[in-house]
């Protein structure tokens, strides 16, 4: 018997406070090592992700950068499956267009 994905399948709502977990346990990081990289105390760390407090919108940014997660998910728990469009440079580009270094 073969197994078939399923397609269109529902998708759980995964709140905030457990994707600020995910992500700091995503990065291997303790909260007191979190609090240090991000630059925010590990109370605030403890209670976002107890739910006791909502992270504000900079907040939220640090904790991100910090765990190297994609802030848009952190945020509302949304992915951009999209596929990358295909210009033909293919994986090599390791920078967006326009930051480029400069060049004299």
């Amino acid at each position: 018997m073969t197994m078939q994905p399923i397609h269109g399948g529902a998708i759980p709502q995964i709140t905030l406070r457990t994707r600020l977990r995910v992500a700091r346990e995503f990065a291997g990081l303790e909260q007191s090592e979190l609090a240090q990289r991000a630059g925010i105390s590990r109370a605030t760390i403890s209670n976002a992700e107890r739910g006791l407090a909502t992270p504000n919108r900079a907040t939220l940014s640090m904790w991100a950068f910090a765990c190297g997660v994609d802030v848009h998910w952190l945020m509302t728990g949304e992915t951009n499956n999209a596929p990358a469009p295909d210009d033909g440079a293919g994986a090599s580009d390791a920078r967006p267009k326009g930051l480029e270094p400069l060049t004299f």
